[in-house]
């Protein structure tokens, strides 16, 4: 799929509909939307919020599920029929990193979105099929950076943190650099990816290869690791990355080239960077962060981020320190981040 260019975009409210929705792994599903008038430029670690409820669009035809102005007659109880009043319906958003991005001919743009079912929401999109109508609010976030001098990206994703390292081995493949995915999942089935026909039953331990199609697609292998040993690597998936650091990513050349790119549970992240950091190698970290808007606006996704300024301002000063005397500020993961610099993160 080829990705946007980079460059400014305005957010907003967009509505598509469904191309498909289809099961991936036990858990995870694969949704891909259209959105017929187009979007802004996205890149790889940018995320969206979905509505997970029909569109006011799609129930035009059913005032009575929309809401208004309700009577209350002193001889009888007002009648309410509004979506949220009827049945269990997600009334916030949810945020999805993006998975990849295509742009058509006619202009518009097709998003790639990798879910899980966890409630109400994740539940009413599982039930999306084709033609369905969807509404979006985005792009949103800032993005993972290709860094001058280095040509190696790691891509580290566990669990719903696979799909912006999917979109990312794009980018990385577009950019000329060679890449590497490390995934993980608890058990087999758990591993939302598409396999190389055959690849997935004979996955050597811990050895990159060529059998996960998110990546094999631009020419990267992947290491594959599994907590109980059902497929690829027995172990979480640091023992995937510790294993390679300690055979072919041994040499100072090739660290010296490699960024680490990772996304996934906060305790996995926070253990890819200390790698990182050990190895002597940059790595972005994409936080995930429960979100209510995905703007700024509720304040609800705070992260503690080192707080560094250049010079001493009155006006921002530290919200608190560790311990060890590391002086850190509250920063939103939906407009600061979702990506950082790890070195920057206090976890």
């Amino acid at each position: 799929m080829a990705m946007a260019a980079s460059g400014p975009g305005a957010r907003g409210l967009y509505e598509g509909y469904v191309l498909f929705n289809r099961v991936l792994c036990r858990e995870h599903l694969h949704l891909r939307v259209r959105l017929p008038g187009g979007f802004p430029p996205t890149r790889p670690g940018q995320f969206i919020q979905l509505g997970c409820r029909p569109p006011d669009s799609a129930l035009a035809d059913r005032p009575d599920l929309l809401g208004g102005q309700t009577c209350w007659r002193p001889d009888a109880p007002p009648r309410l029929g509004q979506l949220e009043l009827r049945q269990a319906t997600a009334l916030l958003r949810r945020p999805f990193s993006l998975a990849g991005r295509a742009d058509e001919a006619d202009g518009s743009a097709l998003l790639d979105v990798i879910h899980r079912v966890v409630g109400v929401g994740t539940g009413w999109l599982a039930e999306l099929a084709e033609g369905d109508p969807i509404d979006l609010l985005g792009p949103l976030g800032n993005c993972f950076e290709l860094p001058a001098g280095k040509s190696l990206g790691l891509m580290v994703g566990g669990g719903v943190g696979l799909p912006p390292m999917f979109y990312l081995a794009e980018a990385l493949a577009e950019a000329g650099w060679d890449g590497i995915g490390f995934i993980g999942a608890t058990t087999a089935d758990l591993l939302a990816v598409d396999w190389e026909q055959g690849a997935a039953g004979v996955l050597a331990d811990g050895d990159p290869m060529t059998s996960v199609s998110q990546f094999s697609r631009f020419g990267f292998p992947a290491v594959v690791t599994t907590d109980d040993g059902s497929l690829g690597l027995r172990g979480r998936i640091t023992a995937g990355l510790e294993r390679w650091l300690g055979v072919a990513g041994a040499d100072a050349a090739t660290r010296r080239r490699a960024v680490v790119y990772t996304c996934g549970p906060e305790p996995m992240m926070r253990a890819v960077a200390q790698m990182a950091q050990e190895a002597g190698i940059d790595c972005q970290v994409c936080l995930e962060q429960a979100m209510a808007c995905g703007m700024g606006t509720c304040q609800s996704c705070i992260v503690r981020i080192e707080h560094t300024p250049a010079q001493p301002d009155p006006l921002t000063p530290p919200h608190g320190h560790t311990p060890y005397g590391r002086a850190w500020r509250y920063n939103l993961a939906c407009t600061d981040g979702p990506v950082f610099p790890s070195y920057r993160v206090v976890w």
